[in-house]
């Protein structure tokens, strides 16, 4: 007969090898300790947490406690290219753009023909060319004057008041934050203790919202705005603008608003 049920947990293990060290780290895409976009759980004296290994686009450092929310999309309008591997077009920042999901839009020469609709991945970027991850060519080549879309997923920058909380990112974890163009960790949902706020008063068990690089009371704004709660109430004359709060991005609620 097999042994009665005595627990809800069996045979527990570490999911992750991350280290406090590994948790302060602040190093170049080249030199980075996970791969981008990692998610990782784990638990410490604060409870139980999910964090995201992400890189920093926004041109300034990060410090400890900011929020950080993903890139908006970027439009690459009548790009000029004609091969299936990369797109040709101005104005980008070089390896801005790694990592980000490339999306055809609309083909300019034939209404709904491929590429369009189709998506891949950029492998590098110079200031004029995105190259395409090798083993995810477009299925034709592009035309000149298609559009395309660039969607971020772990690349970051500060965090801005109205952002939807399925495109903040995270709390920045090290330490010493870490530096533009490098990869650090940010926590994205359980308990953080020391999270920026926006200067003012917030009630204990009231959600908080994205603000810029920092989190902030949530008014009348409706739940698609909410990244965490309160853990406490947080004054308005703290010296020192941090609060404890439960973040709620890894499972927030939707873009709409509620019914």
């Amino acid at each position: 007969m097999p042994t009665p049920l005595t627990d809800l947990v069996l045979r527990l293990g570490s999911i992750t090898g991350l280290s406090q060290a590994d948790m302060n780290s602040d190093v170049s895409l080249a030199n980075s300790m996970a791969r981008p976009g990692t998610i990782a759980f784990l638990v410490d004296s604060y409870g139980y947490r999910v964090i995201q290994y992400v890189k920093n686009i926004s041109n300034s450092a990060y410090a400890m406690g900011e929020l950080v929310s993903k890139v908006a999309n970027t439009a690459v309008n009548n790009q000029t290219g004609t091969v299936a591997t990369s797109a040709t077009t101005t104005g980008l920042t070089a390896d801005d753009h790694i990592g980000r999901l490339v999306y055809v839009l609309d083909n300019g020469t034939t209404a709904g023909a491929a590429p369009e609709g189709e998506t891949t991945v950029c492998a590098g970027n110079t200031a004029t060319r995105i190259t395409f991850d090798p083993k995810m060519d477009l299925s034709a080549a592009l035309a000149s004057g298609d559009d395309l879309v660039l969607i971020s997923n772990w690349q970051s920058t500060d965090s801005a008041d109205g952002d939807l909380a399925h495109n903040v990112l995270g709390v920045v974890l090290g330490n010493g934050g870490f530096a533009d163009n490098n990869m650090g960790w940010v926590q994205k949902e359980g308990y953080c203790p020391n999270v920026d706020y926006l200067s003012g008063a917030i009630t204990a068990g009231d959600p908080v919202v994205a603000d810029v690089a920092q989190v902030g009371a949530f008014g009348t704004d409706g739940q698609e705005l909410w990244v965490g709660v309160a853990l406490a109430g947080i004054s308005a004359d703290q010296a020192a603008d941090i609060g404890p709060v439960n973040l709620k991005i890894f499972t927030c609620a939707g873009p709409g608003t509620a019914p």
